[in-house]
Formats: C-alpha cells, structure tokens, sequence
C-alpha cells in the first residue's frame, strides 16, 4: 500500500481505521508552554470529540504540538476533524490573549460559541423539544471563555506576551496497522500509543506533566483487541 505517513493533499481514509496524528504550532512557538492554553485545548477536544464524533484512544500536549490517536466516523473524516479542532482552539487562543480573527470572535466578555455552523436550527430543536438530528446541530453547546478570559488578564496584567496564535498548515498523520499475525498486531499501535502518553518525557518535562491523557480517563475510549 506504500507509505503510510502523508501530508494534508494525499490524505488516506480507511472505514474504522485508527489514526495517529501530529498538530504543530506555526514556527515550532512554543505557546502550550502556557498551562491556560493548554487548559484551553483539553476543553476545545471536548466539544470536538462531541461534535465530530470520533474515539480518542490517546494525546498528549507538548510545547509546540499536539499528539492524537483517533478513529473518526463514517461522518467526519480526519482532515475535518483536524480542520474543526485547529480553527476552535485558535480562535478561542486568541480572544483570550485579546487578538481577533475570521472566525467569528465575539468581543471580549461574551459567552463564545462552538464558532460552527447551524446554531440557529439547532435552537429552533431546542425550543421545540425536537431530537437533534446530526452534529452540525450540537452547535448550540457554549464554551465559556471568560474564565480563561479573567485568569490570562490576572496573570498578565500588562498584556499578552505571546503572538497571535497559529497553526502549521498542515498535519502529520499515521494509519494504525493491525497484522493478521497475533504477535505483531498490537506492535503499530503499542509504539504510537506509548509514544503519545510519554511524549512529555521525550520532550524533558516533569514525568508528573499533567497534559497527557493518562490524566484524562473520562476523555479516552478504549480499545478491545
């Protein structure tokens, strides 16, 4: 089948496969160097997981990237995954640090929507009382930022120190292999999975490093060999 790993234009989709994917920070910035953003990207992978509907089986947030492994639906493959996840968090990155973008930021002290689409319907089937139909329609699930909001401003009075927050336009992505071989079947998915949950050490941070989803057994599916 060729090499597995691709970039953004040659991207392969299995049914049900696992993927494991790398986000990068735009220059390598370190910005998750600051516990706020981080804090800030577990609650994003929240709403997304929600809102595309795709198993997280691990991550990890280290300085300047992200590490998942995920199994999108048949409804939302990973490039939209990726695509949801990367423009939510920086949006709410940046109205935090005080900066506005494209997509929609509210001002400064407003409750912040999920930025997607279809928020209008999906208050019609709440009001109704009606079944919400797809995820586009869960839209309606509010991410408060003001909290972060009041703790960015606490801890830097005098403003941000940081630039406007960015993304690397593309990601690195992995397809998960299960051999028919029982001895090596586990052996892809064993590497990429200690890979991501242990990414901190490799990196040099505190083996205590809170940002990996060993801390986060309510946010992770697991898998059934």
């Amino acid at each position: 089948m060729g090499d597995l790993y691709h970039n953004s234009f040659k991207r392969v989709c299995f049914p049900g496969a696992i993927y494991y994917i790398v986000i990068k920070t735009k220059n390598n910035y370190s910005y998750f160097r600051e516990p706020i953003f981080c804090d800030l990207f577990i609650e994003n992978l929240k709403i997304c997981k929600v809102l595309k509907g795709f198993k997280l089986y691990a991550f990890s947030v280290i300085y300047d990237h992200v590490n998942l492994m995920i199994e999108p639906s048949n409804e939302f493959n990973i490039s939209q995954v990726v695509k949801s996840l990367k423009r939510n968090i920086a949006r709410n990155i940046n109205i935090v640090m005080g900066y506005t973008n494209g997509y929609h930021s509210q001002p400064v002290g407003h409750t912040i929507l999920c930025g997607l689409r279809g928020m209008g319907s999906a208050f019609k089937y709440m009001i109704l009382g009606l079944p919400i139909l797809n995820y586009d329609e869960l839209y309606i699930w509010k991410f408060d930022v003001q909290h972060y909001i009041e703790l960015f401003n606490q801890k830097f009075k005098n403003g941000t120190p940081y630039p406007k927050f960015k993304w690397q336009r593309k990601f690195y992505d992995h397809y998960i292999r299960f051999h028919s071989n029982h001895l090596r079947r586990e052996k892809d998915w064993d590497y990429h999975y200690d890979y991501t949950v242990y990414n901190h050490l490799k990196h040099g941070l505190p083996e205590n490093w809170q940002y990996t989803s060993l801390n986060y057994p309510e946010l992770i599916d697991y898998l059934d060999f």
